[in-house]
């Protein structure tokens, strides 16, 4: 009997490392995904599209990525946009210039033929819907993040890999064009002066732009573990922004829970090995939606100038609060978090105290869980656990050289309490921006 040995994995080790963000986004995530991937081998973005912002800082060049994987500005790393994200290929391809003009290169780049395209009618029909809506508008960045995401699943969606067969694209076009402009024209939503023709001559030239770039990208992570390479899965939002497990319906349209790794980059659950969870010290969000421990007034707008909470994307001051850990333990039962990396620290220096919220108290009940209604969550209140702050320090180079017994013995008291709470050891302490501004209390993150 003839045994087809051509699957069977050249290494014993399989190693691959998720990073998920802990809270609704803008945990610092590009900067911990920058910090780790000096030792990866391949960068996979796995959902959403340039609706999600990440901060890259190496010395005095800074980059502002939407729609590429951060670890694209690392030289020699494959950065690979999986099937389960969305894609603007014109804001893609202004952000491919960024780089390159920065001295950057982009040849490690991969797309999925599997991705699903954003298209600029879909931008019009974002915003005509929150219009619609009124006052229940979910705040959405306005991208056509939702409405590319619905054609996917209506099965009416363009995709990368339709870029390079010019008559299957031309029949698309012919079939959605129509709906499209019909639906907007119902919606009140700006017009679309597009033709077939024209259309088809647009994606066609994207196509020549990055037909290099499209491939199967399952089989290409699949074959990076297979060899023992480093792989390393990046959420583009987090966890509370999650399609089904999120704050519904003030949500994103994808699955950025730890599962979602699996099926937006086309791996099996048994490939995963480690999954970081990213927690900042304290909690923000953008857009519509509750928010149990937001602050108000002026401990608010304070807060929000110490972390400079401007959201990448969307260019909106960021909603700010106390750190809530029934928010972190929610996403950690649903992404089983084995190790954490805590952000933003330093922001919280100086204060004489500050909070964590253990428990909720709805209708006079107190619950460690997160609960799926909207109107029970409007109506919790944060049960507080009040800890001693610490001071900051002049020189934060000389602090990560000590390393994370240098840290202000508050600090590590705030760190330990984390831990405590969510039973995942802090492993990578960030306390500033830059990427050398990190403590880190273990010598490997790959299994």
């Amino acid at each position: 009997m003839n045994i087809n040995i051509a699957h069977i994995r050249t290494s014993d080790t399989m190693p691959s490392l998720a990073v998920i963000g802990s809270q609704w986004g803008d945990e610092g995530k590009g900067k911990i995904i920058d910090y780790l991937d000096e030792d990866a081998d391949m960068i996979v973005r796995f959902q959403g599209g340039n609706n999600a912002g990440h901060t890259i800082v190496v010395g005095d060049t800074v980059f502002k990525l939407h729609g590429l994987p951060s670890g694209v500005v690392r030289p020699g790393k494959l950065a690979v946009i999986g099937n389960g994200c969305v894609m603007n290929i014109e804001e893609l391809l202004e952000e491919i210039e960024q780089v390159e003009q920065a001295g950057g290169s982009v040849d490690g780049l991969r797309i999925s033929d599997r991705v699903s395209l954003i298209m600029n009618y879909h931008k019009k029909l974002d915003g005509a819907q929150e219009k619609y809506k009124g006052g229940k508008k979910v705040g959405t960045t306005g991208k056509g993040i939702g409405p590319s995401y619905e054609d996917k699943i209506a099965r009416i969606g363009f995709r990368a890999g339709d870029l390079l067969e010019k008559e299957t694209l031309e029949e698309k076009i012919k079939v959605v064009l129509p709906y499209k402009k019909d639906l907007m024209n119902m919606l009140e939503a700006e017009g679309c002066s597009c033709t077939v023709e024209s259309l088809l001559d647009k994606m066609l030239g994207w196509g020549k732009k990055l037909g290099d770039h499209i491939v199967d990208t399952s089989v290409l992570i699949n074959e990076g573990l297979d060899a023992g390479k480093k792989v390393m899965f990046e959420g583009a939002q987090g966890a509370m922004l999650d399609i089904d497990h999120g704050t519904y319906p003030y949500v994103t349209s994808s699955a950025t829970m730890a599962g979602g790794v699996c099926t937006g980059a086309g791996i099996a659950p048994s490939r995963l090995d480690t999954v970081m969870g990213v927690v900042k010290a304290y909690t923000t969000r953008v857009g519509e939606g509750p928010f149990v421990t937001e602050l108000e007034g002026e401990a608010h707008d304070y807060l929000q100038k110490r972390g400079h909470e401007v959201g990448v994307t969307t260019g909106r001051g960021r909603r700010c609060g106390w750190l809530d850990l029934v928010v972190v333990n929610h996403a950690n039962r649903m992404c089983g978090f084995n190790s954490l990396a805590i952000t933003k620290l330093d922001v919280l220096n100086d204060y004489e105290e500050v909070k964590v919220c253990t428990e909720y108290e709805i209708d006079g009940v107190k619950t460690k869980y997160f609960p799926g209604s909207i109107r029970k969550l409007e109506r919790a209140k944060p049960v507080y656990t009040t800890l001693k702050g610490w001071k900051g320090w002049e020189d934060t180079e000389a602090v990560v050289k000590g390393g994370y017994d240098n840290l202000p013995k508050e600090m590590k008291d705030y760190i330990t309490f984390i831990e405590k709470s969510t039973g995942v050891p802090a492993d990578i302490i960030s306390v500033g921006p830059d990427r050398d501004e990190t403590i880190s209390r273990r010598k490997s993150y790959w299994a």
